[in-house]
């Protein structure tokens, strides 16, 4: 297996996994239509911090950072 392919089938695994966590948030937004208990509250949250580091591990991924301890450093404007 070469890194390109590595690295895309990476970023597949990563995009499975937002649909699926974005699949189970839509679920509990459904679900909670009537008001949100502790745990969906809870699980919500999780899901959204997971989300955002999924999309940045894809993001990496895809310019072909692997070192997830590599951060870029962004400057304020």
């Amino acid at each position: 297996m070469t890194a390109t392919t590595g690295a895309t089938q990476r970023v597949q695994e990563i995009v499975q996994r937002i649909n699926d966590l974005s699949a189970e948030r839509t679920a509990l937004y459904r679900q909670a239509s009537d008001g949100w208990t502790t745990e969906q509250r809870e699980r919500l949250k999780a899901i959204a911090d997971e989300l955002v580091a999924l999309w940045e591990e894809r993001r990496r991924a895809q310019a072909g950072h692997d070192d997830p301890n590599d951060v870029p450093v962004r400057h304020a404007a």
